[in-house]
């Protein structure tokens, strides 16, 4: 299958990549597509009636930790089943219909997107999805905990149609449809760093604006998301303590860390882990790579460097100095 695949037209890394099923046995075709795709997102099952008449097309590009893929075939069943999770899935993924539709199913919740429809799921749950003829999707893989930090009250939102008519909705997906449709000429690569916080950022507005019609669990989840969006909008001031966010928001120090209790981290972890990745983000930028890391750090809230270094390397296994070598080399 290896061989197929290279055979198929997988191209170098920080290139965009392209497999296709032409050239592949018609026989072949199913497993060629069902490997090809379980290779670069969290692995499914595919079903046809045959492999008869049966085409795909995917070509991809990974900014960062978002992956985008252009994805084009026909008719299709793809499902994701209790079996295929594992531990390390920790994804949320977004399909933008370009062409045809896709019956989808996640959670207990059916719905179908139509073109310049766009819909959330969890690769942590089963889900599936029915193509009944020729589509193009493309489809964006992001991280788990980054878009779950912006977004209070995510599993509400998923299998609901986010529409591209909205504001942050055309923002994204004219977006995401530009990068693939310019994507060949190979011009976004260089700023890898800037289109992941890019994608993320728009993805989670598009749907903190999705939720605001979402009947959120006794206003702790509406007042979470205020205070995640103050905490965002001030993260670069290193006087950005609990105590400070508390009197802004009008709330007790002791309300505060309740409200955090349900979260992964409490607040002042997650503070630094937000600072973190904006620090990761920047490192990858060729426009801050005149900067000296410290310089960065300070600028992203960190009052000590060496207290910033010992962080990053146990959030991300690599100091930061290696981490910058590696992504602008």
């Amino acid at each position: 299958m290896t061989e197929a695949l290279s055979a198929a037209g997988a191209r170098p890394a920080h290139s965009w990549n392209l497999l296709r099923t032409e050239g592949i046995a018609p026989g072949e075709r199913l497993e060629f597509w069902r490997h090809a795709t379980s290779t670069l997102f969290p692995p499914t099952q595919v079903r046809r009636a045959s492999g008869e008449g049966f085409y795909g097309r995917i070509s991809w590009q990974e900014f960062g930790r978002v992956t985008l893929a252009d994805i084009v075939s026909t008719d299709i069943e793809v499902s994701r089943t209790e079996a295929q999770i594992a531990s390390g899935d920790d994804w949320y993924e977004v399909n933008l219909q370009v062409e045809g539709t896709t019956a989808f199913a996640q959670g207990g919740r059916d719905v179908i997107a139509r073109p310049r429809t766009m819909l959330l799921y969890d690769s942590r749950q089963p889900y599936r999805m029915l193509f009944e003829g020729h589509y193009r999707q493309l489809s964006l893989k992001v991280p788990w905990q980054a878009l779950r930090d912006r977004v209070p009250g995510i599993d509400l939102l998923i299998a609901r149609p986010i529409p591209a008519e909205t504001l942050p909705g055309r923002f994204l997906y004219d977006f995401a449809t530009t990068l693939c449709d310019l994507g060949q000429e190979g011009q976004a690569q260089a700023f890898a760093g800037r289109i992941e916080a890019h994608v993320i950022d728009l993805l989670a507005t598009a749907l903190s604006g999705l939720g605001e019609g979402v009947p959120l669990s006794a206003g702790r989840q509406a007042q979470l998301g205020r205070v995640k969006s103050h905490v965002l909008a001030r993260l670069d001031d290193p006087d950005l303590t609990p105590a400070a966010i508390a009197q802004a928001q009008q709330i007790s120090l002791r309300s505060l860390y309740e409200l955090f209790e349900g979260e992964p981290h409490q607040v002042a972890q997650w503070i630094k882990l937000q600072r973190l990745d904006r620090i990761r983000a920047d490192l990858c930028d060729p426009l801050q790579q005149g900067l000296p890391i410290t310089t960065i750090a300070l600028k992203r809230g960190f009052k000590d460097f060496s207290h910033f270094s010992r962080a990053f390397r146990a959030r991300y296994g690599i100091s930061p100095r290696a981490f910058r070598k590696s992504q602008l080399h």
